[in-house]
């Protein structure tokens, strides 16, 4: 299920150009694996090709004491396909940085510790409020000179820093920017899980402020769990006892008894995720359903009219004159289809060898059809028939594509028929794409599905639907 987790940091000098190689997996750190999306923003016009140029700038000429960078850490619903992760990180960007302040930020995409992938995006942004004017480098990262702007340094953003009643300043996870922005995360990924139809929610609210007596989860960090997993590996190779501390690093042990001691409320909250994400599954199921059927039908729907001349005879066909040749042509076309078949059967019948089986045939074939040139003649009573009828159809045709009234209805008609004909086309990539959202969304609920059995082997799940795979079942 989607987690909540929005958390702050402040870069000192020295530091940003290095965390920038980082985050996007570039220079010493291209070794890195899981970095799926990178974008920057708001680079002034020396680092607008080449980024990296901004932040070693920072690191350079910003002041000893000051701060080269501030950094969101948010995690992205694992619910949601990349293309919308994406979305929802540059809107961050959008509400954190506005137009002003440069920013990168990259999409990692790592193993949990659950087993299930951990998207998250790192949002280092820098304090400094680009106001127009063009600096270097050097005077970029200047003090503000509030005389004349364009002589000093850009001026920088303090509401990420709060101030109390004269009590100076508080640490910045207490800013009432901070805040703003944890509450309008939980805004902007609510409304993009529920625009996909997603039953998992976020809430920035505390455990305790929600009601929840559960304990926070320490931060283990990837350290603590690499040497973890190194010395666990150790033991198991040695075969020898180790002791569980050496094994358990510290933030571990923390870890874990969190987790003991939350166990038996998660164990009911994991019911109530079953069965949310079980009722989900069955919703989406009945309405991929609908909508195959919704496309087959559009699928099967009757062409169009694509021309002028199409339109007109489709609106002769409606008039006195065009509805009487157009019985007539569809007469004279099925006496002409019934003399075709019997000229076919009796040439079939009169020029097979005489056999001692087909006698009788041969014999019922002179009777009731008569000589060769009878049934000549019929035929080609029929086809004098179909090419007067055709001749006078078109004829009248001809006067139909001249008559302007008609060509004027026509057009109408052309245009209403070219509007509905976009319209099914806009209709049949709408339900396309709802289409492979619904099978995303099913690949999703199922992987959650099973993940929540994993972590919670002890509540029933339905082995139907966990037997299920993405090879075409939720797909």
């Amino acid at each position: 299920m989607a987690t909540y987790h929005l958390t702050l940091k402040i870069g000192e000098k020295g530091n940003a150009a290095r965390h920038f190689t980082y985050i996007c997996a570039i220079e010493k750190y291209a070794h890195k694996r899981g970095v799926v999306h990178i974008e920057h923003g708001n680079m002034p016009k020396w680092a607008a090709d080449k980024p990296v140029l901004f932040w070693q700038a920072s690191d350079e000429f910003e002041r000893a004491n000051g701060t080269v960078y501030r950094e969101l850490e948010v995690s992205l619903p694992r619910e949601l396909p990349l293309a919308q992760q994406i979305d929802l990180a540059k809107q961050l960007a959008e509400e954190a940085c506005g137009n002003n302040h440069a920013f990168s930020f990259a999409i990692h995409n790592t193993k949990a510790s659950d087993g299930a992938m951990n998207p998250h995006v790192h949002l280092q942004f820098s304090e400094r409020i680009d106001d127009g004017h063009e600096r270097d480098q050097k005077h970029y990262f200047k003090r503000v000179n509030n005389k004349r702007p364009e002589s000093g340094g850009c001026r920088k953003d303090r509401s990420w820093q709060a101030k109390t009643r004269g009590r100076g300043i508080q640490p910045a996870k207490s800013s009432d920017k901070l805040l703003e922005i944890r509450q309008l995360w939980e805004v902007l990924c609510n409304q993009t899980l529920a625009d996909f139809d997603v039953p998992a929610r976020i809430d920035c609210r505390s455990y305790a402020d929600q009601g929840i007596d559960l304990i926070p989860q320490p931060k283990v960090g990837a350290e603590s769990w690499n040497l973890h997993r190194r010395t666990k590996k150790q033991a198991d190779e040695s075969k020898e006892d180790i002791k569980p501390d050496i094994i358990k690093n510290e933030r571990y042990q923390r870890w874990e008894k969190v987790i003991q001691k939350n166990q038996y409320l998660l164990s009911d909250m994991a019911k109530v995720q079953r069965d949310t994400l079980l009722h989900h599954y069955e919703k989406l199921i009945g309405d991929k359903q609908i909508i195959r059927k919704e496309l087959n039908q559009l699928n099967s729907a009757k062409p169009m009219i694509q021309t002028l001349q199409q339109a007109i005879q489709a609106y002769l066909s409606n008039t006195k004159s065009g509805s009487v040749y157009h019985l007539a042509m569809n007469h004279a076309s099925i006496e002409h289809a019934k003399a075709k078949k019997r000229y076919d059967a009796y040439i079939l019948i009169k020029n097979a060898p005489i056999k001692l089986s087909n006698i009788r045939a041969k014999l019922s074939c002179w009777w009731n059809h008569g000589f060769r040139s009878t049934e000549t003649q019929y035929m080609k009573q029929a086809d004098r028939a179909l090419r007067e009828t055709q001749h006078q159809y078109n004829k009248l045709l001809d006067t139909a594509y001249a008559h302007p009234k008609l060509i004027d209805k026509a057009a109408s008609m052309l245009e209403f028929e070219q509007t509905k004909s976009q319209q099914r086309k806009d209709e049949l990539h709408t339900m396309k794409n709802r289409l492979s959202q619904i099978s995303d969304n099913l690949r999703s609920t199922h992987q959650s599905l099973k993940l929540l059995q994993q972590k919670h082997p002890n509540i029933d799940m339905p082995k139907s639907t966990l037997a299920l795979s993405s090879t075409g079942s939720v797909s």
